[in-house]
Protein backbone atom coordinates (compact mmCIF):
# COMPACT_ATOMS: atom_id res chain seq x y z
CA UNK A 1 0.00 0.00 0.00
CA UNK A 2 1.10 3.59 -0.65
CA UNK A 3 0.22 6.80 1.08
CA UNK A 4 0.04 10.45 0.13
CA UNK A 5 2.26 12.43 2.54
CA UNK A 6 0.07 15.51 2.15
CA UNK A 7 -3.59 14.42 2.26
CA UNK A 8 -2.82 11.12 4.04
CA UNK A 9 -4.99 9.11 1.61
CA UNK A 10 -4.17 5.44 1.10
CA UNK A 11 -3.81 4.02 -2.39
CA UNK A 12 -3.74 0.45 -3.68
CA UNK A 13 -0.62 -1.14 -5.10
CA UNK A 14 0.46 0.10 -8.50
CA UNK A 15 -0.42 3.72 -7.92
CA UNK A 16 2.61 5.92 -7.30
CA UNK A 17 1.23 9.45 -7.64
CA UNK A 18 -1.55 11.34 -5.83
CA UNK A 19 -3.80 12.98 -8.44
CA UNK A 20 -5.31 15.39 -5.91
CA UNK A 21 -2.08 16.74 -4.41
CA UNK A 22 0.09 16.11 -7.49
CA UNK A 23 2.92 14.59 -5.48
CA UNK A 24 4.51 11.13 -5.36
CA UNK A 25 3.25 8.59 -2.85
CA UNK A 26 5.36 7.09 -0.06
CA UNK A 27 5.36 3.60 1.42
CA UNK A 28 5.07 4.81 5.00
CA UNK A 29 3.83 7.99 6.64
CA UNK A 30 6.28 9.72 8.94
CA UNK A 31 5.13 10.93 12.39
CA UNK A 32 3.73 14.42 12.20
CA UNK A 33 5.91 17.16 13.61
CA UNK A 34 4.72 20.35 15.14
CA UNK A 35 5.20 23.35 12.93
CA UNK A 36 7.66 25.93 14.14
CA UNK A 37 6.07 29.14 15.32
CA UNK A 38 7.40 32.09 13.39
CA UNK A 39 7.18 35.65 14.67
CA UNK A 40 6.23 38.15 11.94
CA UNK A 41 9.10 40.36 10.85
CA UNK A 42 7.19 43.56 11.60
CA UNK A 43 6.28 42.47 15.15
CA UNK A 44 7.79 44.56 17.95
CA UNK A 45 8.00 43.47 21.59
CA UNK A 46 7.18 46.03 24.29
CA UNK A 47 10.17 47.84 25.75
CA UNK A 48 9.62 46.26 29.18
CA UNK A 49 9.19 42.72 27.77
CA UNK A 50 11.22 40.20 29.79
CA UNK A 51 10.98 36.52 28.66
CA UNK A 52 12.68 35.34 31.87
CA UNK A 53 9.97 36.98 33.96
CA UNK A 54 7.31 35.00 32.09
CA UNK A 55 9.14 31.71 32.59
CA UNK A 56 9.79 32.41 36.27
CA UNK A 57 6.30 33.70 37.03
CA UNK A 58 4.68 31.38 39.59
CA UNK A 59 1.39 29.86 38.61
CA UNK A 60 -1.47 30.92 40.83
CA UNK A 61 -2.85 27.99 42.77
CA UNK A 62 -6.60 27.73 43.20
CA UNK A 63 -7.71 28.69 46.67
CA UNK A 64 -8.81 25.74 48.72
CA UNK A 65 -11.91 26.25 50.83
CA UNK A 66 -12.80 23.55 53.32
CA UNK A 67 -16.35 22.28 53.53
CA UNK A 68 -18.45 23.93 56.21
CA UNK A 69 -19.12 21.99 59.38
CA UNK A 70 -21.67 23.04 61.96
CA UNK A 71 -20.49 23.74 65.53
CA UNK A 72 -22.12 20.48 66.62
CA UNK A 73 -20.17 18.50 64.01
CA UNK A 74 -16.88 20.16 64.98
CA UNK A 75 -17.62 19.53 68.65
CA UNK A 76 -18.37 15.85 67.97
CA UNK A 77 -15.15 15.43 65.95
CA UNK A 78 -13.03 17.14 68.59
CA UNK A 79 -14.58 15.14 71.43
CA UNK A 80 -14.07 11.88 69.53
CA UNK A 81 -10.41 12.71 68.97
CA UNK A 82 -10.04 13.63 72.64
CA UNK A 83 -11.44 10.28 73.79
CA UNK A 84 -9.11 8.45 71.39
CA UNK A 85 -6.00 10.25 72.68
CA UNK A 86 -6.99 9.87 76.33
CA UNK A 87 -7.82 6.17 75.94
CA UNK A 88 -4.62 5.30 74.09
CA UNK A 89 -2.51 7.46 76.39
CA UNK A 90 -4.14 6.16 79.57
CA UNK A 91 -3.84 2.50 78.66
CA UNK A 92 -0.25 3.02 77.52
CA UNK A 93 0.65 4.80 80.75
CA UNK A 94 -0.74 1.98 82.88
CA UNK A 95 1.14 -0.66 80.89
CA UNK A 96 4.43 1.28 81.00
CA UNK A 97 4.13 1.87 84.78
CA UNK A 98 3.49 -1.84 85.35
CA UNK A 99 6.49 -2.65 83.18
CA UNK A 100 8.77 -0.25 85.04
CA UNK A 101 7.67 -1.61 88.43
CA UNK A 102 8.34 -5.21 87.32
CA UNK A 103 4.70 -6.35 87.30
CA UNK A 104 4.87 -6.86 83.53
CA UNK A 105 7.92 -7.99 81.63
CA UNK A 106 8.95 -6.64 78.20
CA UNK A 107 12.16 -7.29 76.24
CA UNK A 108 13.12 -3.61 76.44
CA UNK A 109 15.61 -1.63 78.49
CA UNK A 110 14.31 0.78 81.11
CA UNK A 111 15.32 3.72 78.90
CA UNK A 112 13.03 2.51 76.08
CA UNK A 113 10.19 2.02 78.58
CA UNK A 114 10.67 5.56 79.89
CA UNK A 115 10.59 6.97 76.34
CA UNK A 116 7.33 5.11 75.64
CA UNK A 117 5.97 6.29 78.99
CA UNK A 118 6.62 9.90 77.97
CA UNK A 119 5.05 9.25 74.58
CA UNK A 120 1.84 7.92 76.08
CA UNK A 121 1.84 10.80 78.56
CA UNK A 122 1.92 13.14 75.58
CA UNK A 123 -1.08 11.33 74.07
CA UNK A 124 -2.97 11.65 77.33
CA UNK A 125 -2.13 15.35 77.69
CA UNK A 126 -3.16 15.97 74.07
CA UNK A 127 -6.49 14.32 74.76
CA UNK A 128 -7.13 16.55 77.77
CA UNK A 129 -6.32 19.65 75.70
CA UNK A 130 -8.75 18.42 73.03
CA UNK A 131 -11.48 18.12 75.67
CA UNK A 132 -10.92 21.76 76.60
CA UNK A 133 -11.08 22.78 72.92
CA UNK A 134 -14.30 20.80 72.51
CA UNK A 135 -15.87 22.70 75.40
CA UNK A 136 -14.97 26.00 73.74
CA UNK A 137 -16.57 24.84 70.48
CA UNK A 138 -19.74 23.96 72.34
CA UNK A 139 -19.86 27.46 73.85
CA UNK A 140 -19.28 29.07 70.45
CA UNK A 141 -22.16 27.14 68.88
CA UNK A 142 -24.79 29.53 70.21
CA UNK A 143 -23.03 32.63 68.85
CA UNK A 144 -22.44 31.02 65.44
CA UNK A 145 -26.09 29.99 65.15
CA UNK A 146 -27.11 33.53 66.10
CA UNK A 147 -24.87 34.92 63.35
CA UNK A 148 -26.32 32.50 60.78
CA UNK A 149 -29.82 33.55 61.81
CA UNK A 150 -28.80 37.20 61.43
CA UNK A 151 -27.52 36.64 57.88
CA UNK A 152 -30.60 34.60 56.97
CA UNK A 153 -32.99 37.28 58.25
CA UNK A 154 -31.07 39.97 56.38
CA UNK A 155 -31.20 37.95 53.17
CA UNK A 156 -34.94 37.35 53.30
CA UNK A 157 -36.14 40.63 54.85
CA UNK A 158 -33.99 42.90 52.68
CA UNK A 159 -35.00 41.21 49.42
CA UNK A 160 -31.42 40.29 48.59
CA UNK A 161 -32.53 37.43 46.37
CA UNK A 162 -34.43 39.80 44.09
CA UNK A 163 -31.48 42.19 44.01
CA UNK A 164 -29.09 39.38 43.06
CA UNK A 165 -31.33 38.10 40.26
CA UNK A 166 -32.40 41.43 38.75
CA UNK A 167 -29.18 42.00 36.82
CA UNK A 168 -28.95 38.43 35.51
CA UNK A 169 -29.89 37.29 32.03
CA UNK A 170 -32.86 34.94 32.50
CA UNK A 171 -32.20 33.40 29.08
CA UNK A 172 -28.98 31.78 30.33
CA UNK A 173 -28.87 27.97 30.61
CA UNK A 174 -30.06 26.72 34.00
CA UNK A 175 -26.62 25.66 35.23
CA UNK A 176 -24.98 28.95 34.17
CA UNK A 177 -27.84 31.00 35.61
CA UNK A 178 -27.45 29.20 38.96
CA UNK A 179 -23.70 29.87 38.94
CA UNK A 180 -24.17 33.57 38.18
CA UNK A 181 -26.83 33.86 40.89
CA UNK A 182 -24.55 32.07 43.37
CA UNK A 183 -21.71 34.49 42.60
CA UNK A 184 -24.01 37.51 42.97
CA UNK A 185 -25.45 36.31 46.30
CA UNK A 186 -21.95 35.51 47.62
CA UNK A 187 -20.71 38.97 46.74
CA UNK A 188 -23.66 40.68 48.41
CA UNK A 189 -23.20 38.65 51.60
CA UNK A 190 -19.47 39.38 51.64
CA UNK A 191 -20.09 43.13 51.22
CA UNK A 192 -22.58 43.24 54.09
CA UNK A 193 -20.71 40.80 56.37
CA UNK A 194 -17.00 41.26 55.50
CA UNK A 195 -15.80 39.15 58.46
CA UNK A 196 -17.75 36.03 57.50
CA UNK A 197 -15.69 32.85 57.14
CA UNK A 198 -15.32 31.60 53.59
CA UNK A 199 -16.70 28.12 54.27
CA UNK A 200 -19.80 29.55 55.97
CA UNK A 201 -20.23 32.05 53.13
CA UNK A 202 -20.24 29.25 50.56
CA UNK A 203 -22.70 27.22 52.64
CA UNK A 204 -25.18 30.08 53.07
CA UNK A 205 -24.94 31.26 49.44
CA UNK A 206 -25.59 27.71 48.24
CA UNK A 207 -28.55 27.29 50.61
CA UNK A 208 -30.08 30.61 49.56
CA UNK A 209 -29.77 29.80 45.87
CA UNK A 210 -31.39 26.39 46.31
CA UNK A 211 -34.40 28.02 47.99
CA UNK A 212 -35.38 29.78 44.77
Amino acid sequence: MAWCPKCKNEYREGITHCPDCDIDLVEELLPEQEEDFEIPEDFEFPEDFDPAAILDEPKEKPAYVKAYKSPEERYADMRSSAWTFVSVGGIGLVIMILALTGVLTFPFHDFALIVMLLLFAGFFAGGMVSFQSAKKLKLLAASEHAFIEKVTDWYHLEGIHAEAVTALDVSLPEELFYLRRYEAVSELIREHFPDIQEDLLNKLASDFCEEA
